[in-house]
């Protein structure tokens, strides 16, 4: 692994007995980048746990919002059409969009969603990548 390479995640769906409307969206949201520092490769993470609150039900539409775990004004939108079939997200950070992505299959939604990794910004941790594992 180095700094150039970058990774894609597929959440679980979210499972709610009594919330049905619910399955078509994530549990949660994983974005990641590496950067190296002082010759150390760090990644950075950013985890994204919905907000139920914000769950909203309009026509074929059902949406809710995610917060960064680490703060900030860092949040998604995720949106299933139930007609279309599709997913639509959007990241914010500090109030503006970083990016958005489409998409008719749950995995490969997910995971262009989730590859552009962290944006400038935005909230996350650090850890070391041992060296056996950075090659």
């Amino acid at each position: 692994m180095n700094k150039n390479d970058f990774l894609g995640f597929v959440p679980h769906r979210l499972e709610v007995a009594d919330r049905p409307e619910l399955n078509n969206l994530p549990f949660n949201v994983l974005f990641s980048s590496f950067t190296a520092r002082d010759g150390v490769l760090l990644m950075g993470s950013a985890l994204y746990e919905p907000d139920f609150s914000s769950f909203e039900r309009g026509g074929e539409e059902y949406s809710m919002k995610y917060y960064n775990k680490h703060g900030g004004d860092c949040w998604l939108r995720v949106i299933y059409n139930e007609k279309k079939k599709n997913w639509v997200g959007e990241k914010f950070v500090n109030g503006k969009s970083a990016w958005i992505s489409f998409g008719a299959k749950w995995d490969m939604f997910f995971v262009h969603f989730t590859m552009p990794g962290l944006a400038n910004g935005e909230r996350c941790m650090f850890e070391e990548i041992p060296s056996k594992i950075a090659g």
